[in-house]
């Protein structure tokens, strides 16, 4: 496991101040020496990857070649300091997609906590070019700072700039108790497509409003359940696992991989709470027929079976508990917008507090 969620609260900073560089009144800090939420694995190829680098080819190649994108993410920290800077290098020249812009792709946001413990949206570090790009916010000292870093693509490098004569400490700890990742598992939605910046992803929302760390291994187009993939997830002491792959899966997937794939990963990890998520879809109506009612048929077949088996902590998302009614919330008619991201986290919200019992 990486320094993050479950021991970010014994951050040691003496390497931070150690490796610190000072230029025209800034101290800069490495990313890699600062607290992070979202890194789930130490033995990557890459700092900031996704996944081991013992990834087989058992796995498909878009996970493989995503897995240094860096959604979910986030650098947590206190500072005394009356600014914070941050500045960073993207892994791909591509910044942008036609339906998703370079300020989520590529981009990065500054949150801040409040008094009354919620985290405020500050603002948003924009990117131009490949070569990379730099965000300066006024800070007020003592305040904790929570940065996301890019949605669609991976970082080079990151450094967070304070003033000279300031430090970095540790975050307060979660108010929810909750010290363990809750890890998503799933699609180009849950990978954060088509939010217009890295906290507007839900998964990230999640991750606020629960006041829980988050570990994203949303995969676009390539969260297809290999069994592979169940190991590398239990591999993770998680808090809670959710499961949101059926986009991606035919029904043949769905009847040959969905069982064997959360056997193995409560046979793993048994007690850890696990989220069934439906396949979402936008044109849904109250009492309305299903579109992908198959897969949902299925899944819901199965997790009858296995709550007949006695198997506990399990928590079933339907899809008309997921997006809104008007079609308004997507790019495409199955992104999610904005609008969208926020519908889906109030509904996997719902799902992770439930299993949870944070509510």
């Amino acid at each position: 496991m990486a320094a993050g969620a479950a021991d970010i609260a014994d951050y040691d900073p003496r390497m931070a101040v150690a490796t610190a560089k000072v230029e025209n009144g800034v101290k800069w800090i490495d990313g890699v020496h600062l607290p992070i939420e979202g890194r789930a694995f130490d033995n990557t190829a890459a700092y900031y990857d996704r996944l081991p680098k013992t990834v087989t080819t058992n796995v498909n190649a878009g996970v493989r070649g995503m897995l240094n994108h860096t959604t979910g993410m986030q650098l947590r920290f206190r500072t005394d300091s009356k600014r914070v800077i941050v500045k960073w290098v993207p892994v791909n020249s591509s910044l942008a997609m036609d339906h998703m812009p370079a300020t989520g792709v590529s981009g990065v946001d500054v949150y801040r906590q409040e008094p009354d413990g919620k985290w405020r949206y500050v603002n948003t570090g924009r990117i131009y070019k490949p070569e990379g790009s730099q965000l300066s916010v006024p800070w007020t000292p003592g305040d904790a700072c929570l940065i996301n870093l890019p949605l669609y693509n991976g970082v080079k490098s990151i450094a967070i700039g304070i003033d000279e004569g300031a430090t970095i400490s540790a975050p307060p700890p979660h108010q929810s108790g909750v010290s363990k990742p809750v890890v998503f598992y799933g699609t180009s939605i849950t990978h954060g497509g088509c939010a217009s910046r890295p906290g507007l992803s839900f998964v990230n929302i999640v991750g606020r409003e629960l006041d829980v760390p988050v570990v994203n291994l949303g995969f676009s187009g390539s969260g297809k359940m290999e069994l592979e993939m169940s190991e590398h997830l239990a591999a993770i002491d998680a808090s809670c696992y959710v499961l949101d792959c059926l986009w991606n899966m035919d029904m043949k997937m769905v009847e040959e991989r969905y069982e064997p794939f959360i056997r193995n990963l409560r046979a793993k990890r048994p007690g850890v709470p696990i989220v069934m998520a439906e396949q979402c879809d936008v044109y849904l109506r109250p009492g309305g027929p299903k579109r992908f009612g198959d897969k949902d048929r299925f899944v819901r077949a199965l997790y009858d079976k296995l709550v007949a088996e006695g198997w506990k902590d399990l928590v079933y998302l339907r899809a008309d508990e997921q997006f809104g009614y008007d079609g308004e919330g997507t790019v495409d008619g199955c992104h999610p917008n904005d609008i969208g991201m926020r519908e889906l986290a109030r509904g996997f919200g719902a799902a992770v507090a439930k299993a949870l019992k944070l509510r």
